[in-house]
């Protein structure tokens, strides 16, 4: 009976891009967690107060957060790039589904299943998130 329940729960788990961004913007947000200016103003849909800090690698820091389509109201995410400080920055927004940003001075950063190989070059930042300094638009 409990290896079945295992069993049961272990099918319930999604390791899924979109389960896992959820899973990570439910967390407690810290202090930095809170949006630069530069991307809060990037894109209109954006809950600044869902943000959260991804990582960071080379002085590019990425971050996720819930996103509202303003011409549908459809929910989605946005994935967002700043270049330490307030340098360059990019984001993309919408279904987390092979999400994907690049921009010159950010390199380029990829929503990815977690179970999702990593191409040469790229690292792996969190479960679903592999992101590439150097990648070019």
């Amino acid at each position: 009976m409990v290896s079945a329940s295992c069993l049961g729960l272990t099918s319930c788990v999604a390791n899924d891009s979109t389960t896992e961004i959820r899973l990570f913007l439910a967390q407690k947000p810290g202090p930095e967690d809170a949006l630069p200016s530069v991307l809060k103003a990037a894109s209109t849909g954006i809950d600044a107060a869902s943000g959260r800090f991804v990582g960071s690698n080379r002085d590019v820091n990425y971050f996720v957060s819930k996103y509202t389509d303003p011409q549908r109201g459809t929910p989605g995410f946005c994935l967002m790039v700043v270049k330490l400080p307030d340098g360059p920055s990019n984001s993309s927004c919408g279904s987390a589904d092979g999400m994907w940003t690049s921009g010159s001075g950010t390199g380029g950063a990829r929503v990815v299943e977690s179970n999702d190989d990593v191409p040469e070059g790229w690292t792996r930042l969190s479960d679903f998130l592999i992101v590439n300094p150097d990648a070019t638009p």
